[in-house]
């Protein structure tokens, strides 16, 4: 079943249907304010932290679902008839509605009693509000009377104080109304948020339960039922947002209308509603954003065979892994803001794949996660980058309730809470991030240890590679340590094939960057390591069809051909390839037990068969539930490794295989199977032990986008920056005559197109650069500003 389709003109997605199994979400704003909303204005507004400054509430994983939200009612004031711009809180009859979720705005539109409505929301940049630009149309041949009412409900800030100790939460907050401007005052913490329009209103309210009425819920507002607000206001108790305006429409005429939703006291409102009740504002604002994203996404541009890579790659893909990089992964509908600031390994993925669309958003995350590595070379799983940032002044009063600091010894847990890969992938993010800029200077700047001292990126980066080298088990294969990247097979501290393999990965990153750049002696020693590495791995982590996942403490070890579940893991085969530690026969051995074991239609499980037996010492995945989440689902995250390790082979027809099951655009007409979003990975699927096999869960906020895009980008279609040059090297099935893409990198334009005449799957023949050969096949770096063409055959 297809519930909406692509418009790729527009790079908008249209839900033409608009009771989708579950919410679709999008993400406004692209600075400090941000909105998480979905395809019916339900979700929350958030300054800088969705956990410490909350200014719109939600009420997570409810029913009705996805409430509140940021809703426009729409009354016939001549029939006391109302609706709602986005459908719900209100709802009826389907046809009458759609929306269309683009590039950091959303649009609602409807069509009820002859009446044209739509609602557009989007966060302008260089300012801290949201809009909500209305725009009404009369299409009957009758005078229309009608009444809109805004609706959006203030939270207590903190997400602890929005949901418990309500004899105090209820007291400290309060709102007022004056001059066409809601302020609401977050009394304990000076703190204002507002609400103000484009018009002179003609009611208005701040009390929700005086708006809603008692017994009552967003879908049957007492205030709009009977077609007047009551003017609610005080010191204390639950606020909203609600300025109503009643106009008249003759036939044929239109009318515009704009809320105005943001962070600061009234001055602040008086002086925002002053810009944006001048509309040519609004539209300027509007269009440059479309520019903001329009400059992102050229930076990479392709035109392939295969038209949903092509949809994906040129706008929704980049889209979710600049999601990620801009707020993290904590601000969603499934993780509601309850946890705050990074996680260690996420982030160092995220800012690994996108550095050439956002550098400085790559450039910021890995500053910050140099700060959260210890001097010991591990990295805090999860931190705030606010506790290494020089502190504020304390304000002159306490709370009275208590809540202990926490002292940076707090901060900084010990080993035993280290995740043993979070730091390694630090290692590619540096290396990735020069390769695309070309900023060497990176390297030599210093930055603070979080337990204290300080050392240059250089010295960061050996110390994450020496703590791995010291942190290996009885087998020489390297610790689990509380958990690899699979939190949840944590082989009770054992050893873990996967981070063996990243190390060697991490290795061979950081011996090439030392080669370029000159330094000898770093390049030996850690490529003599190396060496060694790969050494165990082939030695200890071979079990004669595909690669063990790892060792228990015990001694067991962990997927091999006589276990009867858990018996093949994604990670640790994929990653002996892609890291290059697998010779060649081995790997494809891997990646072969890899389809016949882990492929399905909906993409590849992490591991199978899965388990049912629980057994501590292999980890808690085996007390999750078979075919969910780690424990054989189909686990997004890791999905593009195996189209990266299938690449490194030769094998573009697998590689393309594993890209489509996984491609959620290719699912649009299977939402009645994948339920979730067709233009975002998700976390993950239900795989093929689970009663909903294909069922999609957690969209936006995974790795899964970021190395999708990096996967396909730089191992399928092989556009892989270089420190001195440029590298096209593609892996694609053989039917492919070709693609062709445009690359922006170093301020020059590089106009490829990719021939194979031959029909193979990998393989260079020739390379031209403005119709001269390229002898080497790398492509040199050209002046700033210049376009080039390029011309790859394959062959």
């Amino acid at each position: 079943m297809q519930y909406g389709h692509f418009d790729n003109e527009r790079r908008e997605y249209v839900i033409d249907r608009v009771d989708v199994p579950v919410s679709w979400t999008n993400y406004l704003g692209v600075e400090d304010l941000c909105a998480v909303v979905n395809h019916t204005a339900g979700g929350y507004l958030f300054y800088k932290s969705p956990e410490y400054h909350r200014i719109t509430r939600f009420r997570p994983n409810g029913a009705p679902m996805d409430r509140p939200g940021h809703y426009v009612y729409l009354r016939d004031d001549d029939t006391g008839e109302y609706w709602s711009l986005s459908w719900q809180p209100c709802g009826g009859d389907l046809a009458d509605y759609k929306c269309r979720h683009g590039l950091s705005y959303s649009v609602y539109e409807c069509t009820r009693g002859g009446v044209d409505a739509s609602q557009t929301l989007f966060i302008p940049r260089g300012e801290n509000v949201e809009l909500w630009d209305v725009k009404l149309a009369n299409r009957t041949n009758t005078k229309r009377n009608l009444s809109l009412y805004s609706y959006a409900e203030f939270s207590f800030h903190q997400i602890p104080i929005d949901n418990q100790n309500f004899q105090m939460s209820l007291y400290c907050a309060g709102s007022d109304y004056e001059d066409g401007v809601i302020d609401y005052d977050l009394f304990y913490e000076h703190a204002h948020q507002y609400m103000t329009a484009s018009f002179t209103p003609d009611g208005f309210d701040c009390l929700r339960d005086t708006f809603l009425g008692p017994y009552r819920t967003e879908t049957n507002p007492l205030a709009v039922e009977r077609g007047e607000c009551f003017g609610s206001f005080e010191k204390g108790n639950n606020h909203c947002a609600v300025l109503q305006k009643k106009l008249t429409l003759a036939p044929g005429e239109s009318a515009r209308l704009v809320w105005i939703l943001g962070e600061g006291d009234r001055d602040e409102g008086r002086r925002v509603r002053s810009k944006y009740s001048d509309f040519a504002n609004v539209d300027a604002a509007f269009a440059d954003l479309a520019a903001f994203w329009n400059e992102k996404l050229c930076k990479l541009q392709v035109r392939t065979p295969n038209a949903d890579m092509d949809t994906m790659l040129n706008t929704w893909t980049l889209y979710q892994s600049e999601v990620n990089v801009m707020f993290s992964r904590f601000a969603s509908f499934i993780e509601v803001g309850g946890r705050t600031g990074l996680g260690y390994r996420d982030t160092a993925q995220d800012a690994m794949t996108i550095p050439h669309s956002n550098p400085e958003g790559c450039r910021k995350r890995i500053m910050q996660l140099l700060q959260g590595l210890t001097a010991k070379g591990y990295g805090l799983h999860l931190f705030d980058p606010a506790w290494f940032e020089p502190k504020k002044a304390a304000p002159p009063y306490k709370s009275p309730t208590v809540i202990p600091a926490r002292s940076r010894d707090d901060i900084v847990h010990g080993i035993e809470d280290a995740c043993a890969d979070d730091a390694l992938w630090l290692i590619a993010a540096i290396t990735e991030y020069v390769k695309e800029t070309g900023e060497f200077s990176l390297l030599d700047e210093t930055v603070g240890y979080a337990d204290g001292g300080e050392g240059t990126v250089w010295e960061h980066m050996t110390k994450i590679l020496d703590f791995s080298a010291a942190q290996v088990g009885a087998h020489g294969v390297c610790k689990g340590l509380r958990a690899d990247w699979n939190d949840c097979l944590n082989l009770g501290g054992g050893e873990s094939a996967m981070v063996s393999f990243l190390h060697h990965w991490a290795l061979g990153q950081f011996v090439e960057l030392a080669r370029f750049m000159g330094r000898e002696r770093e390049a030996g020693y850690y490529g003599a390591m190396r060496t060694e590495v790969g050494k165990v791995c082939d030695r200890e982590l071979w079990d004669g069809g595909w690669y063990l996942r790892g060792v228990t403490a015990d001694g067991r070890k962990i997927g091999t051909q006589a276990d009867t579940e858990g018996r093949v893991h994604m990670e640790s085969n994929t990653w002996a390839v892609l890291s290059g530690a697998a010779p060649y026969d081995k790997g494809v051995a891997a990646m072969d037990a890899v389809n016949d074991y882990l492929y399905t239609e909906y993409g590849l499980m992490l591991n199978a068969p899965s388990y049912t037996v629980p057994d501590d010492a292999i980890g808690f995945v085996t007390r999750v539930y078979p075919g969910v989440k780690e424990n054989g689902s189909i686990f997004s995250h890791p999905n593009p490794w195996a189209w990266c390790a299938e690449a490194m082979l030769g094998r573009g027809g697998r590689a393309m295989k594993f890209y489509d099951s996984l491609c959620p655009a290719r699912q649009n007409d299977k939402i009645e199977i994948r339920q979730s979003e067709p233009y975002s990975y998700c976390q993950f699927i239900m795989g093929r032990d689970h009663t909903a096999f294909g069922r999609a869960r957690h969209p936006f906020m995974t790795g899964s986008g970021g190395w999708s895009y990096f996967a396909a980008t730089r191992y399928i279609l092989g556009l892989r920056p270089q420190y001195d040059g440029l590298l096209v090297d593609p892996c694609i099935p053989g039917d492919w005559e070709g693609f062709e893409a445009v690359r922006v990198w170093r301020g020059a334009v590089y106009h490829i197109t990719v021939q194979n005449p031959c029909g193979v799957e990998k393989g260079i023949a020739s390379v031209s650069v403005n119709g001269r050969p390229c002898g080497s096949g790398l492509i040199p770096i050209m002046p700033r500003g210049s376009e080039n063409t390029v011309t790859v055959v394959m062959g």
